[in-house]
This record gives C-alpha cells, sequence and structure tokens, in this order.
C-alpha cells in the first residue's frame, strides 16, 4: 500500500471542497499523516462538495444493488479502495470490493477511476456517489 497513492490525490481533487483541499493535499503529502486524512475525509461528509456528492436514502447493503447503481452511471469492472477495508490502497474487482464494505459502516471510498464515480460510506452509515456529472 502506497501511502500517497495518486490516485487518493485525484479523489481530493475531483471531490473535496475547494477551501479544504489544501489541508488534505498537505496531509497527502505527509505519508504519516495517511490515517488522518482518511480519518477526516471519510468521517463525514462535510468537507465533500456538495455539487458533486449525492446522499443514498435508504441506505444500500446489498452489494449487487450498489454495483448495479455504479454499473448504470458508468463505472467498469475496477475500482481503487481507501479506507477500512481488506483492500485498502489497492485496485481491485469492483463488486468484491463493493461486498467487503457495504452496509458495514467502516469509513471508505470505493473509487470507479475510469467514470470518477465513487461510493463513500461513513461510520454512522451514511452512504453517497460521488459524481462528476
Amino acid at each position: 500500500m502506497e501511502n500517497n497513492h495518486p490516485v487518493l490525490r485525484e479523489i481530493i481533487e475531483l471531490f473535496v471542497e475547494p477551501s479544504r483541499k489544501a489541508r488534505y493535499l498537505y496531509f497527502w503529502e505527509k505519508s504519516k499523516r495517511r490515517g488522518q486524512l482518511l480519518d477526516e475525509l471519510l468521517h463525514d461528509a462535510r468537507d465533500l462538495r456538495a455539487d458533486r456528492s449525492r446522499e443514498l436514502v435508504p441506505t444500500l447493503s446489498d452489494p449487487d444493488q450498489l454495483l448495479a447503481l455504479m454499473r448504470k452511471q458508468g463505472a467498469g469492472k475496477t475500482c481503487y479502495v481507501f479506507g477500512r477495508s481488506t483492500f485498502d490502497g489497492e485496485q481491485a474487482d469492483l463488486r468484491a470490493a463493493l461486498a467487503d464494505v457495504a452496509g458495514r459502516m467502516r469509513e471508505v471510498i470505493v473509487f470507479a477511476r475510469d467514470t470518477q464515480l465513487a461510493f463513500v460510506e461513513e461510520h454512522d452509515g451514511r452512504q453517497f456517489i460521488l459524481s462528476m456529472k
């Protein structure tokens, strides 16, 4: 696992509020701050761009439903995962990653890089889809 993974920087650039971006990029540059970066980014959605975020209500714990939702928006077969997952910091099969995290309140982001689409689940179970569209 790479502490300052370039895909994690891409996520910051795409989805973090502009006023908070410098703070997250600072954490990204300091490998010892990776835990703090992920904790702040994934603990709650206050620093995510509201115009690129949609809360899922009700939440989905079925990975196949999440997969269908993401595929409908163009996601491919693979993703990058950051946070409390067995796939942390790795590229993984999208369905396997969703099966690992969906409905588990683990503070995780599953990012389909090819479509700049992400699934986020917070510690309290709130879920979001992040998208450029």
